[in-house]
């Protein structure tokens, strides 16, 4: 997938005014990162009800999409679902990016089954939301069996991403997927091209540094997330090096705090863009 394509895919019937500025004003899209306020359903926010996310994250933010954890939609109906559509719909803030961030376990064949079933679900449920890309943390030791059994599991998972017209994204997570070597290790063996990896900026500085780690996890991302904003401006200048189009998700350390978000988002927008006429 191209990134012209992730960009067109995912602004598609939104109003040609959200079309233009996405790709004349933005070529690095600014989204939120939704896990920052906490993976439990129910967890204490600024927007209050998860539905008033989209209306919350236009009007204070001005971004253009969303990364939201599974977890908080865990109890939702269908209800829920298409409210929580429609409103991000209506507000040009789409549900971008599904998130498992709590480790599905691989690290046997017997757990294997139920995180595979999981997987399924989790595609299930982006469509549903609109969303194009899932993400997953998956738990699994670093050796050759463990690599070809997860490997194999996520070729069986890829045919009803494909269906979908889904990408999955693999989250860096201890063990297996850690090591930024095994973590295109493993997409490539998977193959394809609707797998990737959504890297962070804390996990390339915990494995050789963003400038070494992050141009060689770029080529495989739709999404970035950009949890430490001292390095946003190094982030931003060394994605669009490498011709990154695609979204940056906002993840700041406190979350309840609007004013930790708004100059997160004055960083990213000065980054990309330069600094403001006075």
């Amino acid at each position: 997938m191209t990134p012209g394509s992730w960009v067109r895919g995912n602004l598609r019937g939104l109003p040609r005014s959200t079309v233009l500025a996405a790709y004349t004003s933005l070529p690095m899209i600014p989204t939120i990162s939704v896990a920052a306020f906490g993976l439990e359903p129910g967890v204490d926010t600024p927007f209050g009800a998860l539905q008033e996310l989209p209306s919350w994250a236009a009007r204070e933010l001005e971004v253009r999409g969303m990364n939201v954890p599974a977890t908080m939609l865990a109890g939702a109906t269908g209800r829920d679902f298409e409210h929580l559509r429609d409103q991000a719909d209506r507000f040009g803030c789409p549900v971008l990016v599904l998130e498992q961030r709590l480790a599905l376990d691989l690290s046997s064949p017997e757990s294997s089954m139920g995180s595979a079933e999981r997987m399924h679900a989790l595609a299930t449920a982006a469509v549903r939301l609109g969303a194009s890309h899932v993400s997953v943390a998956l738990k699994a030791d670093n050796d050759e069996t463990s690599l070809e059994r997860v490997a194999s599991i996520l070729r069986e998972v890829m045919a009803e991403v494909e269906q979908h017209e889904l990408t999955l994204m693999l989250l860096p997570q201890e063990g297996l997927t850690d090591d930024p070597e095994r973590l295109m290790a493993l997409v490539k063996l998977v193959g394809g091209f609707r797998i990737g990896i959504q890297p962070s900026i804390k996990h390339a500085m915990a494995h050789g540094g963003l400038e070494a780690t992050m141009r060689r996890l770029a080529p495989y991302a739709a999404s970035v997330v950009a949890d430490d904003v001292k390095l946003i401006p190094e982030l931003v200048e060394l994605l669009q090096a490498v011709g990154y189009e695609n979204t940056i998700a906002l993840h700041p350390i406190r979350a309840h705090q609007l004013g930790s978000w708004k100059t997160m988002r004055d960083v990213l927008h000065t980054a990309i863009h330069g600094e403001s006429e006075a």
